[in-house]
Formats: C-alpha cells, sequence, structure tokens
C-alpha cells in the first residue's frame, strides 16, 4: 500500500516540544511499515503545504502520529484534513481526539456513562476565578489540556486551600491555560493499551513503581508521573507486566477501560492512565488518544515487548487495525 506518515519533528527539546516525535521514532515507524512492503511517505504536520501535498499525493491510508498545530486542539488538525480530503487514517476522529485532549469534558463524559474517574472539584478558566471550598483533601491540580504530563509537578498535589491557590496560579502563569482541581488518588499506578475495535481488547496491565528512585527522584516526583519523572526518570523506575493485581481486579479495569474506549468512541488504539485505591477499586486518570510510539521510552511499546511482541508487530498492529474498520465502514462518530 501507499501510506503516509503525518508527524510532528521534535526539531529541539524543550517542555512544549517534548510531544512531538523524535527522527529515530519517525524512521522506526517508517521502516516498520516497509518490512511488511508497503510504500511510505513522510508528511510534516507543521508544513503549510501539508494539505497541497497530501491532495496531491492522495495516500490510501495514513498513519497518523501528529501532535497537529499550536492551539488548544492541535491534535484535531490532521484528522480534519483527512477528513476533509476523504483519505482514511488510523487513531481516532478529530471529534474524539478534541474530546480526549479535554480532560473535564473526558471526565464529564465517562461519569455519565459510569466509568470509574476521580471526582472533579473545579474547572477555573481566569486565574481571578475564586477556587470553591474543598471538603477533602489530598487534591491534584492540573491543566485541562496538557499532555505528557506538562506542568504537573511533585507540588500538584495540594493538601490545603493555600496550596491549591498556588498550585493554580503557577499554571495559569507558566501555560495560560484553565486548570482542573481533582481527587487525588493514591494508590498503584497503572497504564494499558487498547487495540482494535471488533471488539476493542485490553493489553496487559503495566505497573509502574516508584520506590527504586533515590531521594531526590523521589522528591521530583511524588510518586506520580510528572513531566520531570517522564522526562528525566522514567527508566529508573520498575515495570511489572502483568501488574501486581488480582484478576477480580484486572476485570474492573477491563470494564471501565473498555467502556470508556466505547463512549469517547475511540478508534484503532488508545492508552489509558488509571490508578488503583487501596480497596482496589479503579480510577481512570487520563486517556490519550494519540499515544506515544518511542521504541525505546513509550508505554505502548514496552508492553509490547514485554509480552514478547516486537516493535513491527505494534506498529502494523494499528494499522490492520484501522484497515478492518475501513473495510467494514464503520466509523461511529457522535
Amino acid at each position: 500500500m501507499r501510506i503516509g506518515l503525518t508527524f510532528n519533528l521534535r526539531k529541539s527539546f524543550s517542555e512544549r516540544n517534548s510531544v512531538f516525535d523524535s527522527p529515530e521514532t519517525i524512521e522506526n515507524i517508517k521502516r516498520a511499515l516497509e518490512r511488511k512492503g508497503h510504500r511510505v511517505k513522510l508528511y510534516e504536520a507543521g508544513s503549510e503545504t501539508l494539505f497541497y501535498l497530501l491532495s496531491l499525493d492522495r495516500p490510501q491510508i495514513v498513519f497518523n502520529i501528529a501532535e497537529g498545530k499550536n492551539g488548544t486542539y492541535g491534535e484535531a488538525y490532521v484528522p480534519s484534513m483527512l477528513d476533509e480530503l476523504k483519505i482514511p487514517y488510523t487513531g481516532s476522529s478529530a471529534l474524539a481526539v478534541s474530546l480526549s485532549v479535554n480532560k473535564v469534558a473526558t471526565k464529564m463524559i465517562m461519569q455519565s456513562a459510569n466509568v470509574s474517574a476521580p471526582k472533579l472539584y473545579q474547572f477555573i478558566t481566569t486565574p481571578n476565578e475564586e477556587i470553591r471550598n474543598i471538603d477533602s483533601f489530598p487534591v491534584i491540580v492540573k491543566p485541562v489540556f496538557e499532555g505528557s504530563s506538562i506542568g504537573i509537578s511533585s507540588k500538584s498535589i495540594c493538601y490545603s486551600m493555600e496550596d491549591v491557590s498556588i498550585s493554580a496560579l503557577r499554571i495559569f502563569q507558566r501555560l495560560k491555560r484553565p486548570v482542573m482541581i481533582e481527587e487525588f488518588i493514591e494508590g498503584t499506578e497503572i497504564t494499558v493499551g487498547v487495540i482494535g475495535n471488533f471488539p476493542p481488547k485490553m493489553l496487559p496491565l503495566l505497573e509502574i513503581d516508584f520506590s527504586p528512585l533515590n531521594k531526590r527522584e523521589s522528591k521530583a516526583s511524588k510518586g506520580i508521573q510528572t513531566y520531570k519523572f517522564k522526562a528525566d526518570y522514567s527508566e529508573k523506575a520498575q515495570y511489572f507486566l502483568p501488574a501486581r493485581v488480582s484478576e477480580e481486579v484486572i476485570k474492573k479495569i477491563e470494564e471501565n477501560v473498555i467502556k470508556a474506549f466505547r463512549v469517547l468512541n475511540l478508534r484503532d488504539v488508545a492508552r489509558f492512565d488509571l490508578r488503583i485505591d487501596k480497596n482496589g477499586t479503579p480510577f481512570i486518570l487520563e486517556v490519550n488518544a494519540v499515544v506515544g510510539l518511542e521504541r525505546d521510552h513509550s508505554d505502548f511499546p514496552r508492553v509490547y515487548k514485554l509480552t514478547g511482541k516486537t516493535y513491527e508487530d505494534l506498529i502494523n498492529d494499528i494499522l490492520e487495525s484501522a484497515l478492518e474498520r475501513i473495510k467494514r465502514n464503520e466509523r461511529v462518530v457522535f
């Protein structure tokens, strides 16, 4: 097949560019597809000529890993363009991607479907907005629209109203973005992937254990996936696959994750971050419609490797999921 690969190239490393992909990741995906006999052409999502080039070349399908352009819903930029051009692509629709970017909207949809998620206390759009009294601590304060733990630090976990005010103001000053305050779930950190559509299949749970981190590293992460942890310390954590949880808990997680995948109209591939509290109740913290595919660092490839599959298997499983969906002509949207 003639496949287009849409991406954002990480030309320099900064917090803002951390969601973009390295030249190595782009080349690894290209090579994985080519080894299956496909012809792959690269398209930089930040290019002003992207629409023109895609309309001219008209690839049979696009393998999309692009974060899009600047703006709140940048991840929807490429899917929207491909929909306009009627070119099929891997991954979720522009609408589903936009919803997954908005943590408040995602939470409201999941809770309407009785999917377990932490309690939302408040959604704040301006730094002058009054913060309502919170009746239970700890809570976590985080940006509504950022990915890759941007804006999340060890100071994001708050134990008083004063902590909340300081943390919220810090995010407003740094990112100029809305802030959410939600219940902080103390417990076991889990990440899990879903792949396919008919039906969507949950992969084995990956448990992230922060205990191997030294005192300085632990202070920077506070037992959560902060931006600092992901950037500097993730390789020092210990990973358990399968996770050290009971079959009963696995069943609860699968029920919630698959329900969330469906109610959010996700397609082909997605990743969920969860916590399991001391009572064995799982809570979905984050939904990632555009998953990281860095071969030696991202969680999805890590799970495939630990289950005995290759990076090439992962890339082509994503492609095959999209091709099967397109063949059935079942593209569910709201």
